[in-house]
């Protein structure tokens, strides 16, 4: 009987392997991170009603050397009285990042995948930190709805060709 060969593991199979895109992080960490309880105990009290929560969205990121970047995301999240929007129950404040390796990515695409695909890997962790606050600080936890990162840099990238169009048409 003749052996068959496996084409995975084939040299040309793995020279393939080799040139294929790939994102490794490296290490994922907190940059910064506090939890606000500014009417505490009034706020946990069962007289408060459920606050209303806004959620802001900011990414960054950075080359570091070589194929090395860091991709980072912060969240803010302030949850205020329904009726008294004064009263603040509570202020997060979570700066999350990685550094990562990219190989064999395409110049024109590192800035998506470090604005994209990183942050859409990170937002588990970030979204049980931020559960694990509001439960320690004594509220229900609250769970992020999932985000889509996609959109938001459609929307970033958009905003930024309209500036920069804008910019050329005042310069004409």
């Amino acid at each position: 009987m003749a052996d068959k060969k496996d084409p995975e593991t084939t040299p040309a199979a793995g020279a393939q392997q080799q040139n294929m895109p790939g994102l490794q992080i490296i290490a994922q960490y907190v940059k910064d991170a506090s939890f606000e309880n500014p009417n505490a105990p009034e706020s946990l009290v069962s007289g408060w009603p459920a606050p209303e929560t806004e959620v802001k969205i900011a990414i960054g990121n950075r080359h570091i050397k070589d194929n090395i970047f860091e991709s980072e995301v912060n969240f803010q999240v302030e949850a205020k009285h329904p009726k008294e929007k004064s009263k603040v129950a509570f202020i997060i404040d979570l700066h999350y990042g990685a550094m990562v390796a990219l190989q064999n990515i395409p110049q024109e695409n590192i800035h998506a995948v470090l604005m994209v695909e990183v942050p859409k890997l990170l937002f588990p962790f970030m979204r049980e930190m931020i559960a694990d606050m509001t439960s320690k600080g004594g509220y229900p936890p609250l769970y992020l709805a999932p985000v889509s990162f996609e959109t938001m840099y459609i929307e970033q990238m958009k905003l930024l060709r309209e500036k920069q169009d804008a910019q050329k048409a005042g310069n004409a």
